[in-house]
């Protein structure tokens, strides 16, 4: 007695569009959280008294390379790491990190919902 499926097809068919559109998803979801954690980087970075360029004027999002994306600062804003890390000369006064702590529940929630939302379309 051969074995019956019904909406197998169907499935496939679902399966085939979640894997073409996988990848685009995936990088909507992270340009989104990423932009999040930008700008509250861009917002606890440090800022001279100087009328000057200032280090939260240059934090920059890279593109997306084999599903991973990178926030930092500008090359020519190098003392960034002194600033995050300290020397044995200075005191550490992080700020990149403390971003990252007070805005990674948000950016999973609205990484998430994209994912959540883009599914629901298939």
């Amino acid at each position: 007695m051969p074995l019956q499926m019904e909406g197998m097809q169907e499935l496939q068919r679902k399966l085939e569009r979640l894997a073409e559109l996988g990848q685009r998803i995936q990088e909507k979801a992270l340009k989104a959280g990423s932009e999040i954690l930008r700008a509250e980087i861009e917002r606890q970075a440090p800022q001279s008294t100087y009328n000057k360029e200032h280090l939260a004027d240059h934090i920059i999002v890279s593109e997306i390379v084999n599903g991973v994306i990178q926030i930092g600062y500008d090359k020519d804003f190098f003392y960034a790491k002194y600033l995050e890390w300290g020397t044995i000369h200075m005191k550490a006064k992080p700020f990149i990190e403390p971003a990252y702590l007070a805005v990674k529940d948000e950016i999973q929630q609205v990484m998430a919902e994209i994912i959540r939302n883009e599914l629901k379309r298939l």
